[in-house]
């Protein structure tokens, strides 16, 4: 007799390429179930859409899947809270699964236009990649092959004001009605470059802050000059109002440290003083496995204060944000779509990235904290963006991170832990 709680011959005709990771990150041991299928005890649950009979879509179902006897399973408990809310289901086998349950129209691209930079930050891995730039040729490749995208953030591991083309690049985005936001260590604003930023109306800079106290911030962000950097935002702060600019608007971030973790709110009112606008986003010592190994010995015992770091910042932030413009609200107001978190899938921490990363080569990676490319298919100097999102391993990876299935690359994100 037919078992129509056994999804497999479905899942697979629907598409079989979505499968979860069978070496993910490890899950708690209470998100692991029995398999009615094998006995095994490694079952996990995912989120996919479900059609009983000919039409009627069940959205979000919960399924079980087991990694040892490769089945999907429609548990007994699931078909019945389905059929107790539609009792015309009763009986019917599930025809068609659609598991494409993650954020898949982006108009944000992330892109870096240089490793180069001219601080020698402790904690960046930027200084531990080839020192190079991307070319005018290829950046415009990038916007041929992303026909949709209206907002290019120009940043990545170095300073995009290094880049002797940075505004050719800018001017073309703008030409083709493309907003264009950087984030800056904030070194370069001569009075030249302020003038060029605003006859660009680049929309938004993020200037790079660690701390309030000039040797402090040297001693993380090395080769900064704070004063000289407080110097170059009041520079274009007062440029940009004087002549009648609207842009860009300013914005601080910044990592914080043991030994700073409670001066956020001391820099955002410096910040502010000094005549920034917004308050972007602080963040303590980036654990990732792929950052730990650059970072100086001396500098690892900065991992343990992790937790108490974060817990200043995120308690901090509230107050920042109404110090300084949050900046969620100005993307609201400027019809930037620059979210990040996703749609939750109701099991567990998921990653669901509503904007694309790529890497200075053009090679498209899951985050901005993935600095191997992993599959050449995912070039947008080569390949249309939309072929990149239809391309089986990209989905698969897509249907994994929305899951909360997270690849080995993965470990020490804030999503993982």
């Amino acid at each position: 007799m037919e078992n129509i709680n056994n999804l497999t011959a479905v899942w697979i005709a629907s598409h079989g390429h979505l499968k979860p990771l069978r070496d993910h990150l490890l899950l708690l041991p209470d998100q692991l179930n029995p398999c009615p299928a094998c006995a095994g005890s490694a079952a996990i649950h995912i989120r996919a859409h479900l059609r009983f009979g000919e039409a009627s879509w069940i959205e979000e179902a919960k399924i079980l899947y087991c990694p040892d006897c490769e089945n999907f399973t429609l548990e007994e408990v699931e078909r019945s809270t389905i059929c107790l809310k539609q009792p015309e289901l009763t009986g019917f086998s599930v025809t068609a699964v659609e598991a494409r349950l993650w954020f898949n129209q982006p108009t944000f691209l992330n892109i870096e236009p240089t490793t180069r930079c001219n601080f020698n930050c402790w904690y960046c891995v930027g200084r531990h990649m080839k020192q190079e730039d991307i070319n005018i040729d290829n950046f415009t490749k990038v916007l041929d092959n992303f026909p949709t995208v209206k907002t290019i953030a120009l940043v990545g591991e170095g300073e995009p004001l290094l880049h002797k083309d940075f505004f050719t690049m800018a001017h073309i985005a703008k030409e083709r009605g493309i907003r264009v936001m950087i984030i800056s260590n904030g070194s370069a604003l001569s009075q030249s470059v302020v003038k060029k930023l605003c006859e660009a109306e680049i929309a938004y800079i993020g200037i790079s802050i660690d701390s309030v106290d000039p040797a402090t911030f040297a001693s993380s962000r090395l080769d900064g000059d704070l004063p000289k950097i407080w110097q170059g935002i009041e520079r274009l702060s007062r440029y940009r109002d004087e002549q009648g600019y609207r842009y860009p608007r300013i914005g601080v971030k910044g990592t914080l440290f043991a030994n700073t973790e409670d001066e956020l709110l001391a820099i955002t009112e410096e910040a502010k003083r000094h005549g920034v606008d917004i308050f972007e986003s602080f963040q303590a010592l980036n654990p990732m496995k792929t950052y730990i190994p650059i970072y100086p010995k001396e500098k690892l015992v900065e991992l343990a204060h992790l937790e108490p770091v974060a817990a200043a910042i995120h308690r901090d932030s509230v107050v920042a944000n109404r110090i300084l413009q949050p900046i969620s609200e100005f993307c609201a107001e400027e019809g930037i779509e620059l979210a990040k978190a996703g749609r939750p899938n109701g099991l567990r921490k998921n990653c669901d990235e509503q904007w694309i990363y790529a890497l200075l080569s053009g090679d498209i990676t899951p985050c901005c904290q993935i600095k191997t490319p992993i599959d050449p298919q995912w070039n947008l100097f080569d390949h249309p963006l939309a072929d990149i999102l239809r391309e089986p391993s990209y989905e698969n990876v897509r249907f994994n991170l929305w899951n909360g299935l997270f690849p080995d690359y993965c470990e020490g994100c804030w999503k993982t832990r």
